[in-house]
């Protein structure tokens, strides 16, 4: 799984490098070149979870925990919240700062609060619900008293207590840009994985798997890249708002954190996957 892992970092290197702060950019990087080892297995766990036929009622258990649009959407609406709260006492020329700070959070949920409709872009909580919907052969998926593992939800809860509820609001801003980055990875990296397990093991066409994938799709190429870049000029304008230094060696622990418990997590989403039990007359 080396050439993977090694790809997935091509993706995070590809989003760095317009960052123009150099130890910025160093400190992200930091968690996935010390953490080749979990890369190599988180792959290794992607390759395996698309290879096999998995039981209708761990689709559903795996889908009503993996991924959330919605709350994605309401983390980064809360940090604009704060910023905005915190420019009230600031001097005129901080205050535009944070509100370009603002702006800039703004942008990376466009899709995933619906306003990408204006132009065309699909929700994409909608597209959520068609994926895992068309996978699991119904919206059962959605019933968490049923579905719900608490184990799926470990990672998020984490990431959560940081992004958006840090003491620091310098902090929550940092977890939004590691977490943009992480997904810079994942996605490109997964996506094919999913297309191809769609095809080979579902038995959908070509064009049924991208249409079914398409919530997966919307965020490949430049994506999430172009969201982490936003990510990182928010925390850019909020440091110079403030008047803060950015802290290297805390994001660069960050980092490292983050890049163990996302390959951590992956393991777990994967344990609560079974195959298809054969009939037996």
């Amino acid at each position: 799984m080396e050439n993977l892992s090694r790809q997935f970092i091509g993706y995070v290197n590809q989003a760095l490098v317009d960052v123009e702060d150099g130890h910025l950019a160093q400190a992200l990087l930091s968690g996935f070149n010390s953490q080749t080892a979990a890369l190599d297995t988180y792959c290794e766990t992607y390759v395996d979870m698309t290879s096999s036929n998995w039981s209708e009622s761990s689709l559903c258990t795996f889908f009503c925990g993996w991924r959330s649009p919605d709350g994605a959407a309401h983390a980064v609406s809360s940090i604009i919240v704060r910023i905005l709260q915190e420019s009230a006492s600031l001097t005129d020329d901080a205050r535009l700062k944070m509100l370009e700070a603002a702006a800039h959070c703004g942008e990376i949920i466009v899709e995933d609060i619906g306003l990408g409709e204006m132009h065309g872009h699909p929700h994409h909580s909608k597209l959520y619900y068609r994926m895992a919907s068309a996978i699991c052969g119904s919206d059962e998926w959605r019933l968490q008293d049923k579905f719900l593992n608490p184990i799926t939800k470990e990672f998020s809860g984490w990431v959560g207590e940081k992004r958006p509820l840090a003491p620091l609001l310098i902090e929550a801003l940092e977890m939004m840009a590691m977490t943009e980055l992480f997904n810079t990875g994942e996605y490109n990296l997964m996506t094919p994985l999913w297309k191809q397990w769609l095809r080979d093991v579902r038995g959908y066409s070509a064009g049924e798997a991208s249409r079914v994938a398409s919530f997966l799709s919307v965020h490949c190429g430049s994506v999430e890249a172009r969201h982490f870049k936003h990510a990182a000029e928010a925390l850019r304008l909020y440091a110079s708002a403030t008047g803060q230094a950015v802290d290297y060696a805390r994001i660069a622990r960050l980092s490292r954190e983050y890049v163990a418990r996302a390959c951590e997590h992956l393991q777990k989403m994967a344990s609560v996957l079974k195959c298809e039990q054969p009939a037996w007359d």
